[in-house]
């Protein structure tokens, strides 16, 4: 599941009962890049620069993805309706 996807790509085990949201890169180009956990109530917002050499690539636990062109950005949050 997505919790052994992120311990193969370096983050962190986190207990099902801690509020949080644990964000971790996967393959980044640089090891500036570290896997963070952040409270529940946290909201973070990833941007391209508009003076990026290329666009970007979001995946959502391994699935689905999409590409961010420059100048985008995607809002992460916790949700209202967690999955128990």
């Amino acid at each position: 599941g997505s919790t052994a996807y992120s311990v193969a790509a370096g983050g962190s085990m986190v207990h099902p009962n801690v509020p949080a949201i644990l964000l971790t890169p996967v393959c980044p180009h640089t090891l500036s890049f570290r896997p963070i956990i952040l409270p529940d109530y946290a909201e973070l917002e990833l941007r391209v620069p508009t003076d990026a050499r290329s666009n970007a690539w979001l995946s959502f636990d391994g699935r689905a993805r999409q590409e961010l062109g420059r100048g985008d950005s995607v809002r992460v949050r916790m949700s209202e309706n967690p999955v128990p």
